[in-house]
């Protein structure tokens, strides 16, 4: 009886309501987040520089998105990354506000005194949640679970499982919004460095130094190369270890046959982005290259991209895989939430550019 009474106290305690204190701390990371998605879904991204404002709302929503979740787990560490995230976030805004004239738009449109009294209940709401989470003993009380650091590995995302066992774990999709957001943001670089290789003349083709999106907004998440990412862990790494079976451990044959099939997807994404985003050749042109098909993909460019698939299935995935699977489960959560913050931030900055909709409305 003992026993079972000490099990119904911790289910109780982790499904409990919050305090007022805490949800009032969540409020104002809820409220804080919404209104950073609503300020890039209304600014043009080439209204918004990548300066000390980027680094305070890609810290806003990725410290905000980590605190709620360890909220929601009653987790202690809730309270130091709930903290930093607040304190951090207002001087940094204070900089932002006092050297950089962060508000001088908002000004323009409510005047000195409204802006003013936004940015004191802003520094006040920081410092006060900062307070109660580091000083309340009912936050302390509250906020009591140890973190998880047991490994994830037995939680069925193990390559030896079928794809339709893993794909019913959080696990699974928790490692799959990872490499999403993460092969995003690297697929972006990787196109500025194959930019740079045409430059040396590694590569045919040409290249527009005038392009924004690519050579300034460093950010822009390139949603095609995530979802190859995705592809890959879904299907390509997938055929890659049956293709190891059939072929009776020969890794050459194994590797070449990877290979071509790496093309054909590699190619048929690149295609289906062109069709869909590039119809009028803006992001890029390859009727001037050899072996192209109208102009959307080419066989230069299909070989380099299998050649980096190949890559990733064989070498640079399964050590990803590895590493999250020996890392605490409670680390990789965090991870997660956070790179979801952020992309979400960056989704609403470039993916609805408002002022180009309504003719140069601005803000």
């Amino acid at each position: 009886m003992v026993e079972a009474h000490t099990v119904d106290s911790r289910t109780v305690s982790r499904t409990a309501s919050l305090p007022v204190g805490l949800s009032l701390c969540q409020l104002y990371f809820g409220f804080a987040m919404a209104l950073t998605l609503v300020f890039g879904f209304l600014c043009s991204p080439n209204m918004f520089e990548y300066d000390i404002s980027m680094v305070r709302v890609l810290l806003l929503m990725a410290g905000g998105t980590v605190t709620m979740w360890l909220m929601s787990q009653r987790a202690r560490s809730a309270r130091a990354v709930g903290a930093l995230t607040a304190l951090v976030g207002a001087g940094l805004a204070m900089i932002d506000h006092a050297a950089f004239g962060a508000m001088d738009v908002l000004t323009t449109y409510i005047g000195q005194a409204g802006t003013t009294a936004i940015c004191i209940m802003e520094y006040a709401g920081a410092i006060a949640v900062a307070a109660y989470l580091v000083f309340s003993p009912q936050a302390k009380r509250v906020l009591c679970k140890a973190p998880d650091l047991a490994p994830g590995a037995t939680e069925g995302h193990s390559w030896d499982k079928p794809l339709r066992e893993r794909i019913r774990t959080r696990t699974f999709w928790r490692d799959l919004m990872i490499y999403f957001v993460s092969f995003s943001m690297l697929g972006h670089w990787a196109e500025m460095l194959f930019c740079q290789l045409i430059v040396a003349g590694v590569f045919m083709g040409d290249y527009d130094p005038s392009n924004a999106m690519l050579w300034s907004q460093w950010l822009f998440p390139f949603t095609a190369e995530g979802a190859a990412a995705v592809m890959i862990v879904v299907v390509l790494h997938p055929a890659a270890r049956w293709l190891t079976k059939k072929t009776g451990g020969r890794m050459w044959l194994a590797v070449l046959l990877s290979f071509l099939l790496n093309a054909a997807v590699c190619t048929c994404i690149d295609f289906t982005t062109g069709m869909v985003a590039n119809q009028d050749f803006s992001l890029w042109d390859y009727r001037a290259l050899p072996f192209n098909f109208m102009g959307q993909v080419c066989l230069q460019n299909s070989m380099v991209y299998s050649i980096a698939a190949t890559l990733i299935v064989w070498v640079f995935y399964p050590l990803m895989d590895k590493a999250l699977r020996r890392m605490p489960r409670g680390v990789a959560n965090a991870i997660a939430f956070g790179l979801l913050g952020m992309y979400l931030f960056l989704a609403m900055l470039y993916f609805f550019d408002i002022v180009a909709v309504f003719g140069g409305w601005q803000i």
